[in-house]
C-alpha cells in the first residue's frame, strides 16, 4: 500500500469527498457501504485510489480515522481529531457536514489571496515582456540613427542597458528561464513552498494579512472541535496544527501549558502584541457563560470580515501603483527613443 500512502488530493478533491461522505451518512447508509458507493463513483480518477486504500482498511477492522491517518498529506492532524472524535460520539454525519463547511472557508480565504495577487502578477510579467522587446529588438534597430549626435544622458542609459542586454542575451535568457523553472517547481516541492511563504509573509505588505488568515485557520478550527465535543486542551492542539503562522502556534502552546496548570484559557492571550485586547476578553466571557465554541466562531468570524476587506484594500491600492511604475518605466524608455527625434535634443544638447 506504498502507493496509496504518498496519494495526495488536492484541496477541491478532498473537499468533494468531504461533502459526499456527509451525504451519504445523512441518508443513513453505514461508513463501508458509503466508501463503496464512492469508490465506484469516482473510478479513473486519482481519488479513487485513496478510497481503495480507505475500504481495505476499514474492511480489514480499522476505524475510519485509523485508514485516514495513512493519507497524511490528504488528511491533516485536524480532520483526522474531528473523525476519531465523531466516531465516538456517534456523530459522523455532522462533522463530515462541519470539515466540508470549514474546508470550505478554506479554499474560499485561498481563492482570494490568488484573486489579489493574480492581476499583478500579470500585469507584472506582461510589462516585462514589453521592456524586453524594446530593449532587444526595437532600440538596437533604431541605435544606428543616433550614432554620431550627441543624445541626452538618459538616451545614452537606455542605450548601454539595451547593449548589455543584447550582448549577454543567451546568458539573460538561461537566468530568466531557470528562475522560471524554479519558480514553478516551488509550487510543487514542498520545501520550497514553505520558503516562499515564509518569505512572503514577512513583506510589509503581506504580514498583517497572513496573521489575519492564521486567525481565521485557528478558531474556526477550534470552535469545530468544540461542538464535536473535543475537549479544550485536544482542540487547541489539533487547531495549532492548521494555524501556519509561528507566533500564533506559540500562544496556542503556551494556552494548552496554562490549562494544563489549572489557569483559565483567556490568560495566555493576554498581553500578547499581536492578539486585541478583545479575544481574551470575550473569550472570559464565553468560558464563565459555557458558550465557547460559540464565541471562538465569532472570533474567526469578526477576523475574516477584517481580512476580506483589507484584502479588497490592497487589490484597489496595489493595481493602480504596480500600474504607475511599470508604466512609468516603460514611458521613460519610449521618453529615451524619442528625446533625439524631437527638437528638444539639439536645445540639450546647447
Amino acid at each position: 500500500n506504498q502507493r496509496e500512502t504518498k496519494t495526495r488530493l488536492s484541496l477541491p478533491a478532498t473537499l468533494q469527498l468531504t461533502r459526499e461522505m456527509a451525504r451519504l451518512l445523512q441518508a443513513g447508509l453505514p461508513v463501508y457501504e458509503s466508501l463503496m458507493a464512492l469508490e465506484e463513483k469516482h473510478r479513473g480518477e486519482k481519488t479513487h485510489i485513496v478510497l481503495l486504500d480507505l475500504l481495505e482498511k476499514v474492511r480489514s477492522g480499522q476505524s475510519l480515522a485509523s485508514a485516514l491517518a495513512n493519507h497524511p498529506a490528504t488528511f491533516d492532524v485536524l480532520y483526522l481529531a474531528i473523525i476519531a472524535n465523531a466516531e465516538k460520539t456517534g456523530r459522523l454525519a455532522e462533522s463530515f457536514q462541519e470539515l466540508a463547511t470549514l474546508m470550505a472557508k478554506q479554499s474560499q480565504l485561498r481563492q482570494q489571496f490568488v484573486s489579489a495577487m493574480i492581476y499583478p502578477l500579470i500585469l507584472a510579467g506582461f510589462c516585462m515582456v514589453v521592456l524586453s522587446t524594446l530593449l532587444l529588438y526595437v532600440i538596437p534597430s533604431l541605435k544606428e540613427l543616433f550614432e554620431d549626435r550627441q543624445v541626452h544622458g538618459l538616451t545614452r542609459f537606455v542605450f548601454a542597458c539595451s547593449d548589455a542586454l543584447v550582448a549577454f542575451k543567451l546568458v539573460s535568457l538561461s537566468i530568466f528561464t531557470a528562475f522560471a523553472t524554479l519558480l514553478f517547481l516551488s509550487f510543487y516541492i514542498e520545501k520550497w513552498k514553505v520558503f516562499w511563504k515564509e518569505t512572503l509573509v514577512r513583506l510589509p505588505g503581506l504580514r498583517s494579512l497572513s496573521y489575519k488568515a492564521a486567525m481565521v485557520r485557528f478558531f474556526r478550527a477550534f470552535a469545530v472541535l468544540l461542538e464535536g465535543g473535543v475537549s479544550i486542551l485536544d482542540a487547541l492542539k489539533s487547531a495549532r496544527s492548521v494555524a501556519g503562522h509561528k507566533r500564533l502556534e506559540a500562544i496556542a502552546t503556551l494556552a494548552q501549558q496554562q490549562l494544563s496548570e489549572g489557569k483559565p484559557l483567556f490568560a495566555a492571550f493576554e498581553h500578547q502584541p499581536l492578539i486585541p485586547s478583545l479575544v481574551p476578553r470575550m473569550i472570559a466571557i464565553a468560558q464563565q457563560g459555557g458558550r465557547l465554541s460559540f464565541m471562538t466562531k465569532q472570533i474567526a468570524e469578526i477576523y475574516e470580515e477584517e481580512l476580506n476587506t483589507a484584502l479588497a484594500r490592497l487589490s484597489s491600492m496595489a493595481q493602480p501603483i504596480l500600474l504607475l511604475v511599470l508604466g512609468g518605466i516603460i514611458g521613460l524608455v519610449l521618453l529615451a527613443v524619442l528625446l533625439p527625434l524631437t527638437d528638444v535634443s539639439s536645445f540639450i544638447g546647447n
